[in-house]
């Protein structure tokens, strides 16, 4: 069956879908900003839609490769089915997951318990780093003008998530490859790439509008959330115990906040601080979910998982910023203060090494374990 109709088809979708998100984000940029509030909102919406650039025509790719016969003939359709096509597992891959679950069942509970001081441990170390540099960074000035203080917190979620992808690039070429032995289609990625972009950048536009405490008390309240979302996504059970156990734990730390004064904080928590947290705690939570359905579905490593994650958030956050001009502007405010540089590398590293950390105690305990582990750090 010629393929000719049909391409001509596809990329005439793509380039009016291109063209209609383009449109809508020229009609944006007109809108007037009143103040702070409405800015974040147009900076969200913008970065969506920047974000559409890239995630709509992958949509129409994907509807092409599943609907055609496209063969082995040529390197694009390899990248198409690589990228688009479910890949059916042949006897020794199945043979090799029942192995690595039997391994896994036969682990005693001391290799456990050492995996989980370990998993416990880096997590601890890496985003409490993270978690410091993070408030500095979006809540301090760097200087006594007007223009000291950094305000982009698209660029961030891109700073961190590309160094996460070339460290996690060259440790992967060093050792067991980028490509897994029964992969997912790569665009499953994009799922949790996706809410993960949203729930950093909701994370870090939030300091603007709330006190740090605040934002601690919410994440504190993340178990229910990422419950839910395994209801939901992998019909996972939860006895009513549990969902008391979260509650609970919730309570404890909204009680040890109440009497904790926050000496370091003039930021008032508004009504814009409150929706940018329910937007974290949402999509932060269908991100860890998501990840674990993959662990569990297919043959992943951690590792593998931080590449892609990171390789797929890079690109996605690279257009919006590209369209705003924020390569330069940051280039111009690191010139101005060289000391932001040396606080982004820092908060780049701690990411990247905490990114490490969380795919694998996904991987080996689950993610209720990882929100419980995050929970203790707040």
């Amino acid at each position: 069956m010629s393929l000719f109709l049909p391409c001509i088809k596809l990329w005439f979708t793509i380039l009016v879908s291109i063209i209609g998100i383009v449109i809508i984000q020229s009609i944006l940029a007109s809108f007037p900003r009143v103040n702070q509030n409405v800015l974040s909102f147009h900076i969200f919406l913008n970065n969506c839609l920047g974000y559409c650039l890239v995630l709509v025509p992958g949509y129409w790719l994907c509807k092409f490769t599943r609907s055609y016969d496209l063969g082995d003939d040529s390197k694009a359709k390899k990248l198409l089915k690589f990228i688009f096509y479910e890949r059916s597992s042949n006897p020794s891959d199945n043979f090799k997951q029942d192995l690595i679950q039997d391994i896994h069942n036969t682990n005693t509970f001391k290799n456990d318990l050492f995996t989980f001081i370990y998993c416990f441990g880096g997590l601890q170390a890496s985003y409490l780093v993270w978690g410091v540099l993070q408030e500095k960074m979006m809540s301090e000035s760097y200087g006594s003008s007007d223009n000291s203080k950094f305000v982009d917190a698209q660029m961030l979620v891109f700073l961190n998530r590309g160094l996460s992808t070339i460290l996690s690039a060259i440790v992967l070429l060093m050792n067991e490859g980028i490509s897994s032995k029964n992969p997912p289609p790569f665009y499953k990625y994009s799922y949790c790439t996706l809410s993960n972009i949203i729930s950093s950048w909701c994370q870090y536009e939030a300091l603007k509008y709330v006190s740090f405490p605040t934002q601690v008390l919410a994440k504190t309240c993340k178990i229910i959330p990422v419950m839910i979302m395994g209801k939901l996504i992998s019909g996972k059970k939860y006895q009513f115990y549990e969902y008391i156990t979260a509650f609970g734990i919730w309570m404890g730390m909204a009680i040890f906040q109440y009497f904790t004064a926050n000496k370091h904080s003039d930021v008032t928590t508004c009504v814009s601080g409150i929706i940018l947290l329910i937007g974290y705690l949402v999509s932060d939570s269908f991100t860890a979910t998501w990840q674990g359905r993959i662990f569990t579905q297919y043959y992943v490593t951690p590792l593998q998982m931080v590449f892609a994650t990171s390789f797929l958030s890079s690109i996605l956050t690279s257009i919006s910023l590209y369209q705003t001009d924020s390569f330069k502007k940051t280039f111009i405010f690191i010139t101005q203060h060289p000391e932001f540089l040396t606080d982004c590398l820092m908060l780049s590293v701690s990411s990247a090494c905490g990114q490490l950390f969380i795919f694998k105690t996904i991987s080996k305990f689950g993610p209720i374990v990882f929100t419980i582990i995050m929970t203790i750090r707040q």
